[in-house]
């Protein structure tokens, strides 16, 4: 579940962001980007972003391992022959 939310909420965050960078270009007075909401939002979504990176390079290196256990056991299974 963890692993299907974690996309979703850093896309999600990075509109809010970009939406808060363009409001704040425009008008200044608003002060989007010196809000103390805002900087714990954009921790918020640096700490989902690595978690979402950690979680695709441990599913990468689980994927590599498997294809190379199928390849190790089909070239025992070849040399048997």
């Amino acid at each position: 579940m963890l692993r299907k939310l974690l996309p979703h909420l850093a896309i999600v965050m990075s509109c809010m962001y970009a939406v808060f960078f363009g409001i704040d270009r425009v008008n200044s007075a608003m002060a989007f980007i010196e809000n103390d909401i805002t900087k714990w939002l954009l921790l918020a979504l640096c700490l989902i972003s690595i978690a979402n990176a950690v979680l695709v390079i441990i599913d990468d290196r689980e994927r590599e391992r498997r294809r190379r256990a199928r390849a190790k056991k089909r070239a025992r299974a070849g040399g048997a022959r």
